[in-house]
C-alpha cells in the first residue's frame, strides 16, 4: 500500500477526533453564565410580580374597604320623612348614650384617636363593648366589640339608618296603639327583639317589638311595657321635650301617625380597625377593617387595613347649599346634622411581609363620601 495513502488516512482519523479539556472547560463555563444569567432573570421577575401582585392588592382591598363604608354613609340619617328630634320619643329604659346601637339622635357618630390609647369625646363609654365576658352597652350578650383588640391609633366611624326595604304604616296609628305595617308579601319582615322606629315628617318613636303578629299582608307589633327591666327593655314611661314624665305613648306631641308613616329597623354601622383573627406568612398579627351591624356580632371585612382616620366635613352657613366649610375631628363638629361629606385616609399594608422590600408594603388611601340624609 502507497505511503501516502497510509498519511492521509492518519490525519483524516485525527480531525474526527473529540474537543479538548480547554474546549470543554470554556463551553462549561458559557453554559453556566448562561444558565446563572436565566435564573438571575427569573428571580428577578419573581420578585418584581410579587411586588406588582402586592400593590394590586392593597389597591383592590382599598377598593373594598370604601365600599363597604360609602354604601351605610350615603344611606346615613335616613328614617323617611326626616322627623323633629325634639319629637322623638324613646321607648327603651335606657337613654340614647347606653343604647348607642339604636341611638336615632346621633345619625352619623365616631371617635377620634387621641394616639396614647384614648379616643374623644368619651373614650369609647358609648360604644358597645364586650370584653372578659363582660357586656356595655351591648343588645345581645357577647355581641359588642372588644376594646382591647383595637387599633389604639385609629379612630372610628358609626352610621345610623333604616334597615332595608322598610315598610308603611297600613292604617292610622293612634298614640295608645300598635302599630300595624303593611308588609305585602312578606316584606319587609320584623322579629321579637328587633328595636324599630316609627316616624313621619314630624315626629317619630322608638321601641323594641315584643310580639309579632301576622295577618294578611301585614304584621302588628306589639310593644308591650316592664316596670323595671334592663336598658333595652320598653319602659312604662317616657319623657317629654319639657322633661316631664308621662305614661308610655307614641307621641309627645299628642298626635296619630297617618298611613304614609315609615316603620322600619334600626340599623347601626360601627366600622373600626382591630387585629385580624390570622396573621401572616412569618405568624405577625395584623390589622383588618371591622364592622359590626346592629345588634349583630362584630365580622372581620379587609385584612390589611392598619390604621383609618376620619374628618368630617360641615355646611354651617345656611345658605341654602349644601358645601363643605370645613373638615373636623368628631369631637370638634358642634351639630351632627351640619355634617355633610366624610373625609375616609386608610393606610393599608400588604399583610404579608415581601423578600424584595424585607416588610410589609404600605401605602395610604383617601376618600370623600357625600352624606345625602344630612345638613
Amino acid at each position: 500500500m502507497p505511503t501516502g495513502f497510509i498519511r492521509r488516512k492518519v490525519l483524516s482519523r485525527r480531525t474526527q477526533g473529540g474537543f479538548s479539556v480547554v474546549e470543554l472547560l470554556i463551553a462549561l463555563g458559557l453554559g453556566l453564565l448562561v444558565v446563572s444569567g436565566i435564573v438571575q432573570l427569573f428571580i428577578g421577575n419573581s420578585r418584581t410580580y410579587e411586588i406588582v401582585n402586592a400593590q394590586a392588592r392593597l389597591q383592590e382591598n382599598a377598593r373594598f374597604a370604601f365600599e363597604f363604608i360609602s354604601r351605610p354613609a350615603r344611606m346615613a340619617g335616613f328614617f323617611g320623612c326626616a322627623p323633629e328630634m325634639q319629637n322623638i320619643v324613646g321607648h327603651l329604659t335606657g337613654n340614647w348614650t347606653n343604647i348607642p346601637e339604636y341611638n336615632v339622635t346621633e345619625r352619623i357618630d365616631g371617635w377620634d384617636s387621641n394616639d396614647d390609647g384614648s379616643w374623644a369625646p368619651d373614650n369609647l363609654t358609648s360604644l358597645p363593648r364586650s370584653e372578659g365576658g363582660v357586656d356595655t352597652n351591648v343588645h345581645i350578650a357577647g355581641n359588642g366589640i372588644d376594646s382591647d383588640t383595637l387599633q389604639d391609633q385609629s379612630d372610628l366611624l358609626v352610621f345610623r339608618m333604616l334597615r332595608q326595604p322598610f315598610g308603611m304604616l297600613a292604617a292610622t296609628l293612634q298614640p295608645d296603639g300598635d302599630p300595624v305595617v303593611s308588609t305585602p308579601g312578606g316584606t319587609p319582615s320584623f322579629s321579637t327583639n328587633d328595636v324599630v322606629v316609627v316616624a313621619d315628617c314630624e315626629q317619630a318613636s322608638v321601641f323594641k317589638v315584643t310580639g309579632v303578629t301576622a295577618g294578611s299582608n301585614e304584621v302588628t307589633l306589639a310593644r308591650a311595657t316592664a316596670a323595671s327591666g334592663n336598658a333595652f327593655d320598653n319602659s312604662d314611661n317616657v319623657r317629654t321635650p319639657t322633661g316631664d314624665i308621662v305614661p308610655a305613648t307614641m307621641s309627645i306631641i299628642g298626635r296619630s301617625y297617618g298611613a304614609e308613616t315609615t316603620v322600619g329597623v334600626i340599623e347601626s354601622h360601627f366600622f373600626f380597625i382591630a387585629e385580624s383573627s390570622e396573621v401572616n406568612n412569618e405568624g405577625e398579627n395584623i390589622f383588618a377593617l371591622w364592622q359590626k351591624v346592629g345588634a349583630q356580632a362584630p365580622r372581620e371585612l379587609v385584612q390589611g387595613v392598619q390604621d383609618m382616620q376620619i374628618l368630617y366635613g360641615v355646611d354651617t352657613t345656611n345658605n341654602g347649599q349644601i358645601d363643605v366649610d370645613q373638615y373636623l375631628t368628631i369631637d370638634a363638629v358642634g351639630e351632627v346634622n351640619d355634617i355633610v361629606a366624610i373625609q375616609v385616609r386608610l393606610t393599608i399594608s400588604s399583610v404579608d411581609n415581601l423578600v424584595e422590600v424585607g416588610d410589609r408594603l404600605t401605602r395610604t388611601f383617601s376618600k370623600t363620601i357625600h352624606v345625602r340624609n344630612l345638613g
